[in-house]
């Protein structure tokens, strides 16, 4: 595999956006979910009409190679509700790749492009959630210098579920 190209997502590229982060959603965690609760999340979080509202309100970047999206990466700011946000704290709200490709290094090159972008890289403090046993994960955002900073609820169609909380903090470095 060749480095992909990471760039700010357009308009374009809502349809394959959308059909991209529903494949990876279900292949992350549509195996605990009735199948109306993935339906309810992939409808409301992963629809064309999402993407197209969310690129007016935040940053998302795609990992391109040669017409099709392998990854991106979505921040803006922090929407955690148990998070006390202050002035100049982001959000990193989504981080997701091609299955196949998992473990190959392009996630870390999205975290990085994202942390380097104007918005993230002169924020104070960096929050995001991730599922506690998705150790991948964790690992990647630990080594990057986030840590763990407490937890999160929320719905995923009648479910209510728990995330880490965690925290890149800049000042505190």
């Amino acid at each position: 595999m060749t480095t992909p190209a990471i760039r700010v997502a357009e308009p374009d590229d809502v349809p394959a956006l959308s059909e991209l982060a529903k494949r990876t959603w279900s292949d992350a965690f549509g195996d605990g979910l009735g199948s109306q609760d993935e339906a309810a999340e992939l409808g409301e979080g992963r629809s064309e009409s999402f993407f197209a509202d969310a690129l007016g309100t935040t940053t998302i970047l795609v990992a391109e190679e040669d017409g099709a999206l392998l990854g991106y990466v979505q921040f803006g700011d922090v929407t955690i509700p148990e998070v006390d946000a202050e002035p100049g704290d982001r959000g990193l709200q989504r981080l997701y790749v091609e299955t196949v490709l998992q473990g190959r290094g392009l996630g870390r090159s999205l975290l990085e492009a994202a942390l380097c972008h104007p918005l993230l890289a002169e924020a104070k403090r960096v929050y995001l959630q991730v599922w506690e046993r998705n150790e991948r994960a964790v690992r990647l955002y630990e080594s990057l210098g986030f840590r763990k900073a407490g937890t999160t609820t929320f719905t995923v169609g009648d479910q209510v579920m728990e995330d880490l909380v965690m925290l890149l903090d800049k000042e505190g470095e």
